[in-house]
């Protein structure tokens, strides 16, 4: 079984849902035809589309509550399983789903979290300077929580149907060898409200528009 085969198949499949019945039944019978030829299953069929993409940015292994919160929103706006991937000692957010899908919320990811990383450092330039560096990770940490509650507020989320999270599932469990964790976040105490209102007056202002059907890509902008 090769992906070249498993793409024949699903043609076939496609083929199948024509609205000329005698097409449709023709269609049908070649993609069985050839399902037997390759020894392919059903789910083998339902695998073509699945896919899983590591964004490009490196996270703690215990991501802090704000960034784990990103993750999880990020995963539910595209109908998409979040998993975290250690390699080399590095963490980095994955996605699991629709091949398509995985690829956007990775992508997604990617420009939210540098575009987070740079409110970050500006806000910490604009604490003082005699702040100790562990008061001044706090701050930034409160300044960040309230940035990404307001960036998440402007997702929508799409809902996964159950056929889907099943097949989901079944794909992440495919390879028992190839094992991925979920995060467990971690929360650092300590900012001030100021902190957090302020990055949430920032971060109100980032303007996400996310691809309708895969026909754009992801844009973020900063409103006037």
């Amino acid at each position: 079984m090769n992906e070249k085969q498993l793409n024949k198949v699903q043609k076939c499949l496609e083929l199948a849902k024509s609205g000329n019945a005698n097409e449709a039944a023709n269609a049908l019978a070649m993609a069985q035809k050839l399902m037997r030829k390759y020894g392919l299953s059903d789910e083998d069929i339902q695998f073509i589309e699945m896919g899983e993409t590591t964004c490009r940015s490196s996270i703690q292994q215990k991501p802090v509550e704000y960034v784990a919160r990103l993750i999880s929103k990020i995963a539910k706006t595209f109908g998409v399983v979040p998993m975290l991937i250690t390699i080399g000692g590095k963490a980095s957010p994955q996605f699991l789903g629709h091949k398509a899908k995985a690829m956007t919320a990775a992508y997604a990811f990617d420009v939210i979290y540098r575009q987070l990383k740079i409110a970050r450092r500006d806000y910490i330039q604009t604490l003082h300077h005699r702040l100790l560096k562990k008061n001044k990770t706090v701050r930034a940490d409160a300044f960040c929580e309230g940035w990404v509650f307001a960036v998440v507020s402007n997702l929508i989320e799409e809902v996964i149907s159950s056929e889907d999270r099943e097949t989901i599932e079944r794909y992440k469990n495919r390879d028992k060898s190839f094992v991925i964790g979920t995060a467990k976040s971690v929360r650092r105490k300590g900012g001030s409200i100021d902190d957090y209102a302020e990055g949430h007056k920032l971060g109100g202002q980032v303007a996400i528009h996310t691809p309708v059907n895969g026909t754009e890509t992801m844009k973020l902008g900063v409103s006037a």
